[in-house]
């Protein structure tokens, strides 16, 4: 999957970070080796490269720190942030499957409306994104083998709030992505990618302010959702099932298991070893676990 605007390159210990968004926004080949040039020599930083996200006139390093800073939260570092602070959801790039809790709420609800029009899941490619993997990305972009990228620390990617899409959204004109430029915004997505120097269609920032994080929600059903994080016997890895006392159900699909999120229903990702515990705990045989399980009994 193409890598977003906030990839990184040649990392100078202890330089300051550049923005993602924008980062060599309206310049050419001959713009972005000054640009790289310029990272060399943060004071320099040409005014013809803007190093802000989406802030006008932004012309210096400091500038871009500045901007990259406001998109801070809970007094985290970007591309530090513990998972334990986020909230996991399924993405394709191993360990980027977390997002902030806001962002994480409102795209369960975008990709249950994004099912219903499309026809088809909305998957995340990639959401949160380590520091050390902006580094790689960012060393990539500047030997010139890797995508636009953004310095390591500036990226939103970082803060939980970026996702990149699959689904069809990652092509331009497609109905998906037609469809998610036009109504992702109304739950806080805002296709932000569309306005980097080189297009990103798949590239989707949450853009909503951040009130803290939201209270626990009780559920009375009596039931959680849970992931396998590793490989069970009989049916491999990310086997998804809803479990209740003497029951248990195999979600099929992403849009399952969003829809049991959205109304509040506890969801876990766990190993093989606690999956299995938490099978036994709620008294279902393990012989249940199969790609067609419906198991329940009084």
């Amino acid at each position: 999957m193409p890598l977003d605007e906030s990839d990184s390159r040649g990392l100078p210990s202890g330089a300051p970070s550049l923005d993602r968004r924008g980062l060599l926004l309206g310049v050419g080949v001959a713009g972005a080796v000054a640009a790289a040039t310029a990272l060399s020599r943060p004071e320099r930083a040409a005014a013809a490269v803007q190093l802000g996200e989406t802030t006008a006139g932004v012309d210096t390093v400091a500038e871009a720190l500045a901007a990259a800073a406001l998109q801070a939260w809970g007094g985290q570092t970007n591309g530090k942030v513990p998972a334990a602070l986020m909230s996991p959801v399924q993405a394709s790039v191993a360990g980027s499957g977390y997002l902030r809790d806001d962002a994480a709420r409102q795209y369960l609800s975008l990709s249950l409306a994004f099912r219903s029009a499309v026809g088809r899941s909305l998957t995340i490619t990639e959401g949160y994104r380590s520091y050390e993997r902006q580094v790689d990305y960012w060393n990539r972009y500047q030997a010139g083998t890797g995508n636009l990228a953004a310095y390591p620390g500036t990226s939103n990617h970082g803060w939980g709030i970026s996702c990149d899409f699959g689904a069809g959204v990652d092509q331009a004109g497609s109905v998906a992505k037609r469809w998610m430029d036009a109504n992702a915004p109304s739950y806080g997505w805002s296709p932000t990618g569309n306005t980097f120097s080189r297009p990103e269609p798949w590239h989707f920032d949450y853009v909503g302010a951040y009130a803290g994080p939201a209270g626990a929600v009780q559920g009375d059903s009596g039931l959680v959702t849970v992931r396998a994080t590793e490989a069970l016997d009989g049916v491999g890895t990310g086997y998804t099932a809803l479990l209740g006392l003497r029951s248990l159900r195999h979600l099929t699909t992403i849009d399952k298991v969003n829809a049991l999120r959205v109304v509040g229903v506890p969801y876990y990702e766990v190993g093989r070893q606690n999956f299995y515990l938490l099978v036994d705990a709620f008294s279902v045989p393990r012989t249940a676990i199969t790609g067609d399980s419906d198991y329940w009994r009084r």
